[in-house]
């Protein structure tokens, strides 16, 4: 016997998968419409829940029917949607991409991409508008939850439904108590369905709870419920703390719509022919979107039109309506003579075409991202993503650096300490090249000045505010403890000069950009008092890099299947993208005090107003990151600045003993 159908679900969906699509595709206020995701993890709990109930208590539910029910109803679309981004992929993708999708795309097979993509994610990570396959994170925790919920439930279920009850909310204190004390680290909760897991249980728990005994209750609920996720769609943004307890307005919203889904007039919103048409094909609407955005928008750096916003909305409507009719409906309906293909047949398909495709994934992954397409230019690209020192010549300068990190392994106090942020640390293989003999230190945190004593960076609006903030003090505690314990060190400072809000650690209010020219005093300022509190010592500031010029990895757009830029070689200065470097590295150098050297790295890279980005090999590991490559490049000219000021201080303590 199947469940009743409720057309209201299909009219909640359809509200969930909207706020997704007019979210991605910036169509309208509503900057949180990401939460329709966790509508559906609602949904799906009650749902799920309310199938194994009523199976397990009329003395009929099956494991395996179950989930060659749940394979029917989520694999063909999602196989369908893998292969075509496959193929858009292997005909846009370069390389350097095509390696990340391949890795993705086993992943998504076996619905662990949520597992993927937060072990990638970090300060260098790929933006997420070139991961076609970014949306499976959320099919990751489905998948996690079916895999673990239907065995728990069958067997609480044995002991009551208040066993049940008991577990359920126990679930919904760890998973939400679990947000609350890893509120640091938000991409982790982002991403790992433990952390989703009480969304689940929302759900999961109406099953249990009695139903509405007058149509007034059920109005005022489901009226409630969406007013709640009207609100979350509306003033959620990207900044809100997410999932954790923001996370309730959304679900708890869901639950109610979905507890007063049945009222009579009210209901029709979720009811009616439209609504519940879109929810049909809401999960095809969910493949489909994101591929097509990625691919659409690829190469381009502007935002999304209006207009293109509405073309991809209407384009992804015509695809879903295809991949319902002609790609889930025919593997998960049935007719009077049972399903149009036997349960065996398709579970063999079914596993014969996951492990096919994985191995697909992997071995684009193991391959370097299809080389082969390339040609000759594969040839030359696979000699820095293969093993070997050609491949740390490409990577960024400053791997095999875990900060605090040296050049030497020597246990003695170190000749020269590098501080700054990963603009800093990426001189770590040039430092171990062109001051080979000395022992250079190196302390560094991805995007944390180090130029002041008492003021740090204001993180807020990064995806880990508060990770970022503490780790950043640690870092500088470290850095400054460092060079206190070194007194004869040079200090040399490298960062990636931009101007930001600055906060104080002393209690003081915050410093606010108001113009680069009052930053850069500002700077010029901070690094004397930072010079001073050290004993007046030797520093060197090294301005920012000019960067590839907005090409992202010299070797990815040398990669490009269909047209070498020479742009891949060499960059005017007069790119904007580069100027605007050269302009910063004025201001500062104008800002500092006479004590301090400046060291332009313009002069290593740039000469005849052009600068290069790949000759032997590519000189950046990404838009604004030296490669190992690029890091020795620089410090051959640094180096000798650095000897220079080592030899001047050396004789300056010769004659001090003398004396």
């Amino acid at each position: 016997m199947k469940m009743n159908y409720r057309p209201d679900l299909d009219g909640l969906r359809a509200i969930a998968v909207l706020g997704v699509l007019l979210f991605h595709f910036s169509i309208g206020p509503f900057p949180g419409g990401f939460v329709g995701v966790d509508i559906f993890f609602v949904i799906s709990g009650y749902l799920i829940t309310r199938l194994i109930v009523e199976e397990v208590e009329q003395g009929r539910f099956s494991f395996k029917r179950f989930y060659v029910r749940r394979m029917r109803r989520l694999f063909p679309a999602l196989l369908f949607m893998l292969l075509c981004s496959l193929v858009a992929a292997a005909l846009i993708f370069p390389p350097e991409q095509m390696t990340g999708f391949g890795a993705s795309l086993a992943a998504s097979v076996f619905s662990v991409s949520n597992i993927t993509f937060w072990s990638e994610h970090g300060y260098f990570d790929v933006n997420s508008h070139l991961k076609p396959l970014l949306h499976t994170w959320s099919l990751g925790v489905e998948e996690q939850f079916y895999l673990v919920w239907p065995f728990a439930l069958v067997l609480l279920l044995r002991f009551g439904r208040k066993a049940v009850m008991a577990a359920l909310a126990l679930v919904f204190v760890a998973s939400l108590g679990a947000n609350l004390v890893m509120e640091p680290y938000r991409s982790t909760l982002f991403y790992l369905s433990p952390f989703r897991f009480f969304e689940f249980a929302i759900g999961a728990g109406l099953v249990l709870m009695p139903t509405a005994r007058s149509n007034a209750a059920m109005e005022g609920a489901l009226l409630s419920g969406l007013v709640m996720i009207a609100y979350s769609y509306r003033d959620f943004t990207e900044a809100t703390l997410f999932p954790s307890y923001p996370a309730l307005v959304p679900t708890v919203g869901a639950a109610l719509a979905i507890w007063g889904g049945q009222a009579r007039w009210s209901g029709l919103l979720l009811r009616n022919r439209a609504a519940a048409s879109v929810g049909l094909i809401s999960y095809s609407l969910y493949l489909a979107h994101w591929p097509l955005l990625v691919f659409w928008r690829y190469g381009s750096a502007e935002p999304l039109a209006r207009n293109e916003g509405v073309a991809l909305l209407i384009l992804t409507f015509a695809i879903a309506w295809a991949m319902y009719v002609f790609v889930e409906r025919p593997f998960r309906e049935r007719n009077a003579a049972g399903y149009l293909i036997l349960p065996r047949v398709y579970m063999r398909g079914a596993v014969v075409a996951a492990l096919a495709v994985s191995a697909i994934g992997l071995q684009v992954l193991v391959s370097h991202g299809w080389l082969w397409r390339l040609g000759e230019r594969g040839e030359f690209i696979g000699e820095f993503v293969r093993g070997g020192d050609r491949r740390a010549d490409a990577q960024y300068g400053g791997s095999g650096c875990s900060t605090p990190c040296s050049t030497s392994t020597e246990s003695r106090k170190p000749d020269v300490i590098f501080i700054g942020d990963s603009h800093s640390r990426q001189y770590y293989r040039g430092a171990k090249e062109a001051l080979a003999g000395l022992k250079v230190d190196f302390y560094a945190f991805p995007s944390c000045q180090f130029f002041s004593l008492e003021y740090t960076r204001d993180y807020t609006g990064y995806a880990d505010p508060v990770l970022y903030d503490s780790q950043c003090r640690e870092a500088r505690k470290q850095a400054f403890e460092g060079i206190r314990k070194a007194p004869d060190a040079l200090i040399v400072l490298g960062e990636y000069w931009y101007p930001v809000r600055m906060l104080s650690e002393a209690g003081r209010a915050p410093w606010a950009v108001t113009t680069p020219e009052a930053y850069y005093q500002f700077v010029g300022a901070e690094v004397s008092r930072l010079r001073k509190s050290f004993g007046n010592r030797q520093m060197v500031v090294l301005g920012s890099v000019p960067t590839s010029g907005g090409i992202g990895s010299p070797l990815g757009c040398f990669g490009n299947l269909y047209r070498v830029d020479p742009g891949c070689l060499k960059q005017p200065i007069s790119n904007p993208a580069i100027s605007k470097r050269a302009e910063i590295n004025e201001l500062l150098a104008e800002n500092l005090s006479p004590a301090v050297t400046f060291v332009d790295p313009f002069d290593a890279l740039c000469a005849r107003k052009e600068c290069t980005v790949m000759s032997d090999g590519p000189l950046y590991s990404d838009d604004t990151h030296l490669s190992g490559l690029g890091a020795k490049k620089v410090m051959a000219e640094v180096a000798t600045t650095i000897k220079r000021k080592l030899a001047v201080r050396g004789a300056e303590v010769s004659r001090q003993v003398i004396q």
